[in-house]
């Protein structure tokens, strides 16, 4: 009974240890980044009183930082609410410096206010509110691109999400800071005097951005005006590349139709430099991208939330998910998301591993019956590719701004089917094309993304 006991307890212990191991060998991920605001809003106002107290939190059980008097200044940083629901005066605080003392001190304290009157718009329909939480009663709903003039940032008590006070629809009201850009405008239009000296086909782009609607095309690829960079096609029973991403460094490649899925690896000048294994369980690939946070390449199939990882250092692959059905998916280095592409619109995702979701917005009308092909993103840019019933002779590239999500335009393809694009090493946007049979390419593009800024 002794010794099978001791083998008990020595079982258990090797389990723990196995256990430890394998959660040491994790990769340490930072938490996802949360919206911020601007500290540069401000506004002022005076004591109302002597006697009142500036505290170190904003409770009266807080502790003091020291008393001020009667029409002391104050330059107001922030709005508290202390409550999930009530927007009572004695229930909001405000996070103010007074001389050279910073600290709390209660709404109805403070009088002769002087908001801030920072130009904004809505970059998406916003629900505006009583108070900065979803907890707080809706007042209505924005327009996409609806001015509003912030007036503070404000928060909840213990929360870390960022919203604003603000003037809209001549209500004071309160919005999340992820759906606000700063300015009078949302889509971004080059002046004249910006446009001179850029190509014809930057010009067409930055020429009208707008919301979506009906696909515009401004412009057509054809081999005759794209290159070849490198053939890629077929590699051991890899036969069909469905999609690509590009590290800065190298270039991975997914492969895959009825057998043979796997991920090899190409150089800058196209060196092919290795190959995963086969994983046959990833299926029918329809796009990869590279996350330099995680360090992993995610594999997303057709329109699933169940997608795949694989691991270049360790070549090896895993499971994940997102939270909503995409085709597509491409990280984009200016903006530091990812983004998913499907038949509801363009997703964003932190970048972070847990695919927490951010925004959607909408895409343009191919005004044909299409289907959802893979996403490209680099340099604050999103290039997203449409094909047709017979898609080797109708194939779509839009482009939109990641900044204010301006569509700018369509460019139609006629070198084949599209399957993905990235930015390559010198700027210029490349096309990874299907020929199915012959040989695959992937194509250097006229368009140099660095034209679009």
């Amino acid at each position: 009974m002794k010794n099978r006991k001791n083998k008990m307890k020595n079982r258990i212990v090797t389990l723990l240890l196995a256990a430890a191991m394998i959660v040491a060998a994790l990769p340490v991920i930072s938490a996802p980044a949360l919206a911020t605001v601007d500290t540069s809003v401000t506004a002022t106002g005076k004591v109302r009183e002597s006697g009142v107290i500036l505290r170190k939190s904003a409770s009266t059980s807080s502790d003091v930082v020291t008393t001020l008097k009667a029409n002391k200044k104050l330059t107001i940083h922030k709005e508290f609410f202390t409550k999930k629901k009530s927007t009572k005066a004695k229930n909001r605080w405000y996070y103010v410096t007074a001389g050279k003392k910073s600290g709390y001190i209660r709404s109805d304290l403070v009088k002769d206010i002087s908001w801030a009157n920072t130009a904004a718009v809505a970059t998406d329909a916003l629900n505006f509110r009583t108070g900065p939480a979803t907890t707080f009663k809706t007042l209505g709903t924005t327009n996409i691109g609806e001015a509003l003039v912030l007036r503070l940032p404000a928060a909840k008590s213990g929360s870390k999400l960022a919203w604003y006070r603000v003037t809209v629809r001549g209500k004071t009201a309160y919005v999340s800071a992820d759906y606000i850009k700063f300015g009078t405008s949302l889509f971004i239009k080059k002046s004249a005097q910006e446009l001179a000296g850029k190509s014809d086909l930057a010009r067409a782009l930055l020429s009208n951005p707008t919301r979506g609607g009906k696909a515009r095309i401004v412009y057509t690829f054809t081999p005759d005006n794209c290159t070849k960079r490198f053939a890629v096609t077929g590699y051991k029973k890899a036969k069909v590349p469905q999609g690509f991403t590009y590290t800065g460094s190298e270039y991975y490649l997914v492969y895959g139709m009825a057998v043979g899925q796997s991920v090899v690896t190409y150089g800058r000048d196209g060196t092919r430099l290795g190959a995963s294994k086969f994983a046959f369980s990833i299926g029918h690939p329809n796009g990869i991208t590279y996350d330099p946070v995680t360090k992993l390449c995610y594999v997303f199939k057709g329109n699933q939330k169940r997608i795949y990882t694989w691991n270049p250092e360790t070549n090896k692959f895993g499971k994940s998910k997102t939270p909503y059905s995409s085709s597509g998916v491409a990280y984009d280095n200016a903006t530091g998301l990812i983004y998913a592409t499907s038949h509801t619109g363009i997703r964003a995702y932190t970048a972070d591993g847990r695919f927490s979701h951010q925004k959607l917005f909408s895409r343009c009308k191919p005004g044909f019956f299409h289907y959802i092909q893979d996403c490209g993103a680099g340099e604050g840019f999103i290039f997203h590719g449409v094909s047709g019933r017979n898609k080797k002779t109708k194939n779509q590239l839009d482009i939109y701004r990641a900044e204010d999500m301006a569509y700018l335009g369509t460019i139609k393809i006629t070198i084949g089917e599209y399957e993905s694009a990235v930015v390559g090493p010198d700027g210029y946007l490349e096309l990874l094309i299907n020929t199915s049979g012959n040989t695959d390419y992937i194509w250097r593009t006229p368009l140099n993304v660095n034209e679009l800024k």
